[in-house]
């Protein structure tokens, strides 16, 4: 059995939990066992902009409409248990997945100490699979986030296919809404962009809006002028800065949804915040080309269905000053070093366990080798 602790013990939004579901999944899967997964509360937060007059007759819906789990839009193909007894003696204790990653006996015989091993490994913790075998529980609690692409060194076919066993599926009503909604639009361009994050969570990280440099490095990446720019933010009220560095081809996600969807969303089982979140994440992922915001989990979210379900391997993010250090004198992001995996190859993205965990996904085909 595994007991496992969700990350922030579920305080924080959609986009943590789905991370820390599949987290489980894939250890429930790597091990073999099945698990139980702790501290799921509700975790729709209705977007600030709602509550402002220009926008809460509009948006009602998200300010009304109960709060959902994500395990109500999360399909989980495994073998989840709702008791469990933790008292047993025979048990192995971890915290923070970050510090560690997982690997089988054989993976460790052939390649410990080697320069491959030490470039996956960073520093952190191995946890083998076979000396688990004799342990009744496994219990992993103060979690963090962590992607599951960072976390597992396994010869390359094992580990697509345990990728594979935890690709994002939402539940069919709203991936079949988020369906509808692409087709009626065609072929477009999007982009998530968190002001949150630049003016307080993370100012003091190199976390800044140039605009100048966010309007060039978008005016290179949607290069094809023809296309819509699907826009996924949670600042309505800033859409004319917004509009300033995507210009009038942008189309605000949400807006779109309340203004010629509602009455299908409306008939939606679930039409709180995380429901439209999961429209939004569905409509970039299936765009041409998608920028983000670095050290989100809504665009880490974007970029790992992009890789699921599209096979895109593109990791595009606004240049605040913390990613410029990375544009090359073409005004794109390059890396700035050699390594095997693709986390060695980024000084900024890398700069310990925690940044690589979870502040971006990773290439899944550079998450591995063949051995």
């Amino acid at each position: 059995m595994i007991y496992f602790e969700n990350a922030s013990r579920g305080e924080e939004g959609l986009n943590t939990h789905v991370l820390s579901w599949t987290m489980c999944i894939s250890l429930s899967n790597f091990l073999d066992r099945d698990f139980y997964f702790d501290c799921e509360i509700p975790c729709s937060t209705p977007p600030a902009y709602a509550l402002l007059p220009q926008f809460k007759d509009k948006f009602r819906l998200l300010i009304d409409s109960p709060r959902s789990n994500v395990s109500e839009l999360l399909v989980i193909p495994n073998r989840r248990v709702s008791e469990i007894d933790r008292s047993t003696q025979s048990k192995a204790e971890f915290q923070l997945l970050y510090s560690h990653f997982a690997t089988t006996a054989d993976m460790k015989r052939r390649l410990e100490g080697t320069m491959v091993w030490d470039s996956f490994s960073v520093g952190r913790i191995a946890v083998v699979k076979e000396e688990m075998a004799d342990v009744d529980l496994i219990e992993w609690t103060h979690t963090k986030l962590c992607n599951p692409s960072i976390f597992y060194f396994l010869p390359r076919e094992e580990k697509r296919r345990l990728l594979d066993s935890v690709k994002i599926r939402y539940i069919d009503s709203i991936e079949d809404l988020a369906a509808g909604i692409a087709s009626d639009i065609g072929a477009h361009h999007a982009a998530h962009i968190r002001l949150g994050d630049y003016f307080k969570n993370y100012s003091a990280d190199g976390y800044s809006i140039d605009l100048d440099r966010f309007r060039l490095y978008a005016e290179k990446t949607f290069s094809e002028d023809s296309l819509p720019i699907l826009v996924a933010t949670d600042g309505l009220e800033e859409k004319e800065l917004i509009i300033g560095i995507l210009g009038q081809r942008a189309i605000f996600i949400d807006e779109l949804v309340f203004d010629k969807y509602l009455t299908q969303y409306s008939a939606l089982e679930i039409t709180d915040f995380n429901a439209l979140t999961i429209i939004n994440q569905l409509l970039c992922a299936s765009a041409e080309k998608f920028i983000g915001t670095y050290r989100s989990t809504f665009t880490s979210i974007i970029h790992r269905l992009r890789q699921e379900r599209f096979n895109y391997n593109d990791f595009e993010f606004f240049p605040d000053d913390k990613v410029a250090k990375l544009l090359n004198g073409d005004g794109r992001i390059v890396p700035d070093r050699h390594g095997f995996f693709d986390w060695n190859r980024y000084s900024v993205f890398a700069e310990d366990h925690n940044s690589m965990s979870w502040m971006r996904e990773w290439d899944r085909e550079l998450s591995a080798i063949d051995v």
